[in-house]
């Protein structure tokens, strides 16, 4: 029989229960008559539905653990797909994709149905979405059609990989080719729900990539087949803590046994609690994968002859598949969890006890970490003894390799049973260098094998790397009883910090920084595929240009063989010299190059997983400070020029007359002209228009790169500019032309400028552009002269004379720098004690190369507000000149010269900015106040975020166990860094008011409807509202500075300081705030 279907009559249940005798789809044309049989399908009950996908991130969790499990029914997805394909196909649902729509509309939408075809497409949908990451909207016409004449079609993986790559290319998540016509609106929820799934995969993957046997052949304390093999192991642990404390045992005596004594005595927790705390802590360490866990190397892998050396050696030897972590680590475990417990049961004594006394225990005294261990507590550590006591397990006899066998007869146990009673751990001794060792706790391979792990467990260790969104992230509610925000599913911290307890995000609600974090996740982004193809194609011709790293290291020979070589070859001492440059920076380079080519990987591997994509977003989350930082790491915004070149904005606005204009003006800005009127820097790029033109045609013809590729500020965001400007040119109507492309507005050296307005100093403030002027001045240029000064000062300076009536430098001599004896003693001498010979040859050689430029005074320039240090502006300097001359000069040689030079640079910045300085030496006082107190320095930001350094100070606790002595550096909360503190504040204050500025400029954007995007004091839109985010950010900084914001400050220090005064503010100087 063929029944007629029509539409349903009323909504139908939200889960399609079951198939009805005669199902009903709505919205088919009219008349259309099909035969629909009625197998028994059974779709999966979730508690989220697939086709709403609507709930809490705790919802989405849940999601995802009824997902994996569907994932790993493999026996049943083949007789459901072949039911739904039958019931499919004899109602002609696979033959006519105007029916397959409709039936799609249907289970989409509000009257979902609970017949057959419904409950065909709810199993269907189940299994392509948890198993193969497909989406039944995205399914082909002509992949249904196959689908009918060949029945395995969406059975064999092989054809299913053909399939998804058929749609969605290779890309590993659900991002189609084409546009996909008209799809319901939860299909990007599902998208991201399958990239999220997609992600924590991949970082399974990576953890456990390695293991041969199977996949998943570690496991976690929590997994059920590893509860059976250690509470065993607490039991007996338990019952000798029990016999000790009721004198039932003799104490054990020996190394160690006054700690075991105190533990015994001091500690109240139970002893059961003692071994399943103990067990816990221990195999967590050992079988979840990180960083610290390593697995005895195969039988041929290659080793080098100390870790070969150190198998050999060590106490307690280590076979195949063992599984070892330093000892040290296994002991901080185990004496945290032991102490955490301790004070929680202390905790609900002194409150009650019951479910009510963790909601009356005050948030600050539950959240111990481990900088809570006392000194007083070492003794709560030497559990592993007991430990390694009592875990043993029973293998086969013949599983037993010789060495075990040999190892348990000479120990005086029985080897010839069945089943032979081994060690689950060992201690084990390792070499790691010549003067160093290592102690390892090892879990060997035959106790390793009895516990396993499923997915489930692993998502609860696993951090995945994430990835942009497809939808705009979830609100974000940090103060809530559990908080959210960013992803569907994947959790993510609202404040970047290593130390929760300073967030304070239990005791107010940031919600005026949430409301901004929540703007900018919003902001809609999409792959700039014209650059990414550029991209691809100067990595595959291996012209390393504009940052990408080239396929191959550098040749690096072996410095023995050259430098034999070149006295075969009667080599002069400055061919030597130039040899052994060379090879140090073929060196460096190789080095560099492990790094750069696998981030430049990653970063064009998401831009390619994620080119087709309409839309992306970024969850932005702050740091301690207030800053703003995306949370997908690999590719934002935020990044470098390579990641910057590879994003637009997702929406395109007509350029207008203003918008041309800012366009040409940042292709300027990103040529290194961005000193010059804007007049000059719109002419400059008008005289280049062919070239660009040009470029657009074919950007890696050899005048094409020569232009592009240079770019001072940014090679691939130049690239993007001139892709846009060559369209709107050949547009015909500039004005009109739809452009996506970011505009930037960059602060000049933003902390300077809020230095000089915190102090009102017009000095400072005219040289960081805080006042009006007919041309941008340019600070560097400014302290790059006076630098100038100097060294010539001090190249023409006339030398003293010697005792013995000689010169300290003589014209004949050779340059001191050149020989190690007086380069290592010019290292010596401090920088104000500098002998007016050594600083003659300095500041001459500084000419003779000719680095006096603006580029190597930059860097410290910008970073002087943020707290650089000597150190750091001498290594900045070093690596500009090393970039500079590297190729000409011994390194020796440069790290002289920066020395000298970064001093010249750190005077001469405190001559320009002498008021700032000011201020800062008094956040210094104010911070050393405050460590004399031992209190963290803090403030709350003008936007009302609650700032608190979290630099602790580290001890050293020695720790004697019955297997070594162990020094654990922890944290002591209550002692602060007095150092760390004074040092950061200045730099962090600063930070934390153009943190303030960037989100006072974001709510302004969103209440004006201006598309905005920050990185830190750069601020990001498009060309045609250019102009209007021009003003939004002088007003904001008037705003901001408006406030006495110092005043403010020095009022919550008095408190904090409990009575003592704060030193007086410097005084203020003469610069108008409404001039900005």
């Amino acid at each position: 029989q063929t029944p007629e279907l029509r539409p349903p009559a009323a909504p139908i249940e939200a889960v399609a229960r079951f198939a009805a005798p005669e199902p009903q789809v709505a919205a088919l044309p009219i008349g259309a008559v099909v035969r629909v049989p009625a197998p028994e399908l059974r779709p999966p009950q979730f508690d989220m539905p697939l086709w709403r996908l609507e709930g809490s991130q705790r919802d989405f969790i849940r999601l995802q653990a009824a997902l994996m499990h569907l994932e790993n029914d493999g026996e049943g997805a083949r007789t459901d797909l072949l039911q739904v394909r039958r019931c499919l196909a004899e109602g002609g649902f696979l033959s006519d994709h105007v029916l397959w729509r409709a039936a799609l509309s249907n289970y989409f939408g509000e009257g979902h149905a609970s017949g057959g075809v419904s409950a065909a497409l709810a199993v269907l949908d189940a299994r392509l979405f948890a198993c193969h990451g497909i989406l039944i909207e995205d399914l082909l016409a002509s992949t249904l059609r196959r689908w009918r004449d060949e029945p395995e079609l969406l059975v064999a993986p092989e054809t299913l990989a053909e399939l998804r790559r058929e749609i969605y290319g290779d890309s590993p998540f659900p991002v189609r080719r084409d546009s996909g016509g008209d799809l319901p609106e939860v299909s990007a929820r599902r998208r991201q729900l399958i990239v999220e799934r997609e992600t924590q995969r991949m970082a399974m993957r990576e953890y456990v990539q390695k293991q041969e046997q199977l996949t998943n052949a570690v496991g976690s304390a929590a997994g059920s087949r590893a509860k059976r093999v250690w509470t065993r192991w607490a039991d007996g642990i338990a019952n000798i803590v029990l016999k000790l404390r009721n004198s039932d045992m003799a104490m054990p005596t020996g190394r160690g046994s006054s700690r075991m004594k105190q533990l015994i005595s001091d500690i109240a927790i139970e002893p059961e609690a003692l071994g399943v705390l103990t067990c816990q802590a221990v195999l967590n360490q050992m079988l979840v994968p990180n960083y610290r866990r390593k697995e005895r190397p195969e039988v041929g892998d290659p080793l080098s002859g100390l870790q070969r050396r150190a198998y050999v050696q060590s106490g307690s030897f280590v076979e195949e598949g063992d599984v070892q972590v330093p000892f040290v680590s296994v002991v901080c475990a185990v004496g945290e969890a032991v102490l955490l417990e301790d004070a929680w049961q202390r905790q609900t004594a002194e409150f009650g006890g019951g479910s009510k006394a963790r909601g009356q225990i005050p948030f600050a005294r539950l959240m111990m970490g481990r900088g809570q261990i006392g000194s007083t507590n070492e003794e709560k550590l030497n559990l592993i003894d007991l430990l390694l006591q009592v875990a043993e397990v029973e293998v086969k006899r013949e599983s037993l390799s010789p060495k075990m066998r040999e190892s348990l007869e000479s120990a005086g146990r029985r080897t010839d049973g069945y089943f032979v009673s081994v060690p689950a751990f060992a201690h084990s001794v390792q070499r790691q260098s010549k003067t160093k060792s290592l102690g390892y706790l090892v879990l060997r391979s035959q106790a390793k094998a009895m516990m396993d792990l499923t997915q489930e467990d692993m998502l609860r260790f696993v951090a995945p790397k994430h990835r942009p969104m497809l939808v705009e992230p979830r609100r974000w509610k940090p103060s809530a009883e559990h908080p959210e925000g960013g992803f569907l599913m994947q959790p993510a911290p609202f404040i970047r910090t290593t130390d929760p307890s300073v967030t304070c995000l239990r005791w107010y609600s940031p919600q005026r920084v949430v409301q901004v974090m929540d703007s900018l996740g919003r902001t809609p982004w999409r792959i700039n595929r014209r650059v990414l193809k550029v991209m691809e194609e100067v990595k595959r011709l291996d012209l390393a240009i504009a940052d990408v790293p080239p396929n191959s290291d550098p040749t690096l020979r072996k410095w023995e063989e050259i430098e034999q070589e070149a006295h075969q070859n009667e080599v002069g001492p400055e061919g030597i010299k130039k040899l052994r440059i060379e090879h140090h920076n073929a060196r460096k380079r190789k080095q560099e190059l492990q790094s750069e080519r696998p981030t430049f990987e990653l970063k064009l591997q998401v831009a390619k997983d994620f080119a087709n994509a309409p839309r992306l977003y970024f969850p932005h989350n702050v740091d301690f400070r207030g800053r703003t930082y995306p949370v997908p790491p690999h590719l934002n915004h935020i990044s470098d020029d390579i990641c910057r070149g590879l994003l637009v904005f997702a929406e395109s606005k007509p350029l207008g007359k203003d918008g041309f204009f800012w366009l040409k003006v940042t292709l300027a800005n990103l040529l290194g002209k961005n000193k010059i009127p804007f007049s000059e820097r719109v002419a400059l790029v008008d005289s280049q228009k062919e070239l660009i033109l040009a470029i657009a045609r074919d950007p890696l013809a050899d005048e094409s790169v020569a232009f592009w590729s240079q770019a001072d500020d940014g090679p691939w965001q130049a690239l993007a500019c001139c892709f846009e400007l060559a369209d709107a040119w050949n547009s015909g109507d500039p004005e009109s032309h739809l452009c996506g492309q970011p505009v930037h507005l960059d602060g000049s050296c933003n902390g300077l400028q809020h230095y000089a307005a915190l102090g009102r100093d017009h000095a400072g403030g005219t040289a960081v552009n805080l006042t009006p002027s007919d041309r941008p001045q340019d600070v560097y240029t400014v302290v790059l002269k006076i630098v100038k000064e100097k060294v010539e000062k001090h190249a023409s300076a006339k030398l003293r004379k010697k005792p013995s009536g000689e010169d300290d430098l003589s014209d004949d001599d050779e340059e001191p720098v050149e020989q190690p004896e007086a380069a290592a003693q010019a290292r010596k001498n401090k920088s104000r004690g500098t002998p007016t010979a050594v600083r003659k040859q300095n500041a001459e050689r500084l000419i003779e190369l000719g680095v006096l430029q603006r580029k190597v005074v930059k860097q410290t320039i910008m970073t002087i507000c943020y707290g650089v240090t000597t150190v750091g502006a001498r290594q900045q300097v070093l690596g500009q000149l090393e970039d500079m001359v590297g190729d000409q000069v011994d390194h020796g040689e440069l790290k002289v010269l920066a020395r000298y030079l970064a001093g010249l640079v750190l005077k001469s910045i405190d001559e320009v900015f002498e008021r700032a300085m000011l201020i800062k030496s008094w956040f210094d006082t104010v911070s050393a106040m405050l460590n004399k107190l031992q209190r963290p320095t803090s403030w709350v930001s003008p936007i009302g975020l609650a700032c608190v350094q979290p630099y602790k100070e580290k001890r050293f606790i020695t720790v004697l166990t019955k297997q070594q002595q162990v020094s654990i550096a922890d944290v002591d909360v209550k002692t602060v860094h007095k150092c760390k503190q004074r040092m950061g504040f200045p730099p962090n204050f600063i930070h934390s008011l153009d943190a303030t500025h960037m989100m006072l400029v974001a709510s302004a954007c969103e209440r004006e409807g201006v598309t905005f995007a920050g990185v830190h004091d750069s601020f990001w839109t498009h060309p045609a509202t250019a102009a209007k985010l021009n003003v939004i950010i002088r007003e904001a900084f008037i705003e901001l500075h408006g406030r006495p914001i110092l005043d403010e400050f020095r009022e919550d220090i008095r408190v904090q300081l409990g009575g003592l005064e704060p030193p007086e503010l410097p005084a203020q100087g003469e610069l108008d705030l409404e001039t900005v």
